[in-house]
């Protein structure tokens, strides 16, 4: 309504007006980020997601704003602020935290755009010295221009790639492994940032590689399967879930390194 008001341009009328909540104060929190929402009265609420990514930040912000529009008292809604994860919720399989040394994430992403996302958002803090370890694959009998961008994407926003089985269905899984790892070559031969790309099946082999080679420091990220707990190979649903493989490769690295932790 204000914007319709203000002329000619509403768009850029609307985006220079001042803002009822502002987001500020954002700075890293362990896996997460700590952030506060002052608003245009002087009101400060301040909290956090242990959640990565700045765009879990921003929905963080936005769910609290709404809650506070909603005409919640600003003290009850600062005392429910201080609950330890308030602000940080468990959907499975999405940007699921499984372990903290080294940060091993389990996320759902699944296509080009979702992939390069979730890799920006497991970036370790800059000069940690830390390296991003991506375990991936493309899933069979779908979009097979896709399968080598994948590999691309892998390539330029991690350190180590390691390409391995999504769910392949009735596609034999060799090919299409085949097809994300040339991608991720061709992007290593022109520059890309990737050192080590490797081609590990079973899956579960794949992330028990990815956790042999991960430092405390290091960020490992397995994407594409998310919550899914089989996986179907050639219509045989095979027990496998990225979780539960990533938890026992963890315990036996822990296991085997003096002062691990799982």
């Amino acid at each position: 309504h204000q914007a319709h008001e203000l002329g000619a341009h509403p768009a850029a009328a609307l985006a220079a007006a001042p803002a009822d909540w502002t987001l500020c104060e954002v700075r890293p929190w362990g896996t997460g980020h700590r952030f506060a929402l002052r608003h245009r009265d002087g009101r400060i609420l301040r909290s956090e997601t242990g959640m990565p990514a700045r765009f879990n930040v921003s929905n963080a912000a936005l769910a609290l704003a709404m809650v506070a529009e909603s005409g919640v008292p600003h003290e009850r809604l600062v005392a429910a602020l201080r609950e330890p994860g308030c602000l940080t919720p468990l959907v499975p399989g999405r940007m699921q935290i499984v372990a903290e040394r080294p940060v091993s994430i389990v996320d759902f992403a699944h296509n080009p755009d979702a992939l390069e996302r979730a890799l920006a958002a497991v970036e370790p803090e800059p000069g940690s010295g830390g390296r991003v370890i991506v375990v991936f694959g493309a899933t069979g009998q779908r979009d097979q221009l896709k399968r080598p961008v994948m590999g691309e994407v892998a390539a330029r926003h991690a350190d180590i790639v390691i390409v391995t089985d999504d769910d392949p269905h009735h596609e034999p899984p060799e090919p299409i492994r085949a097809a994300v790892e040339a991608g991720a070559r061709r992007a290593v031969n022109d520059g890309a940032r990737a050192r080590l790309v490797e081609n590990v099946a079973p899956r579960a082999e794949a992330i028990r590689r990815a956790v042999e080679l991960a430092e405390d420091r290091d960020a490992i990220l397995l994407a594409g399967r998310g919550h899914e707990t089989h996986q179907d190979l050639a219509g045989v649903d095979e027990a496998l879930d990225d979780r539960e493989e990533l938890r026992e490769a963890l315990a036996a690295r822990a296991a085997r390194i003096p002062g691990g932790t799982a």
